[in-house]
């Protein structure tokens, strides 16, 4: 699972705090929420954070799929909410339109475009550490609009 930590001044500038991925090495699902409750806690506890926003659910054609992601989507809604509170959501079209111009944008298009609006040059592997700084930037952009 992807994550994004921006830093925004009160012009709505941003900034790239931290940015990573974390990672479930085990395949039992038990043991995957408890490793992503964790990976949460290191992140959450080490920075201060005032805003969360997360991807909204996707369809997937797969049920088990679905019920997986669901699952894990709990985990994170029940972390985010027990150390934040309040939490926003944006659909991935939401992303790829605010991100390219395009809803229907490829990773690989959104990864280009959040390198460049970050000023990063090297590549960012995998595509769910752009795609969690697309979320990122979508709400900064979003904040910005409302003052």
């Amino acid at each position: 699972m992807g994550y994004c930590l921006l830093s925004v001044n009160q012009r709505g500038s941003y900034s790239l705090v931290e940015a990573g991925v974390i990672k479930m090495k085990s395949l039992v699902i038990q043991e995957q929420l408890k490793e992503l409750s964790d990976g949460l806690d290191i992140v959450l506890k080490s920075h201060k954070i005032d805003e969360v926003a997360i991807e909204n659910i996707f369809f997937a054609h797969n049920p088990k799929t679905v019920l997986k992601l669901a699952q894990f989507r709990g985990a994170i809604l029940l972390k985010i909410t027990q150390n934040i509170g309040y939490f926003y959501e944006y659909s991935p079209l939401e992303v790829k339109k605010a991100i390219t111009g395009n809803g229907k944008s490829s990773k690989e298009q959104v990864a280009f475009m959040v390198r460049r609006l970050l000023g990063i040059k090297k590549e960012i592997k995998p595509y769910d550490i752009t795609d969690a700084m697309a979320i990122a930037i979508t709400h900064s952009q979003r904040l910005k609009m409302q003052k």
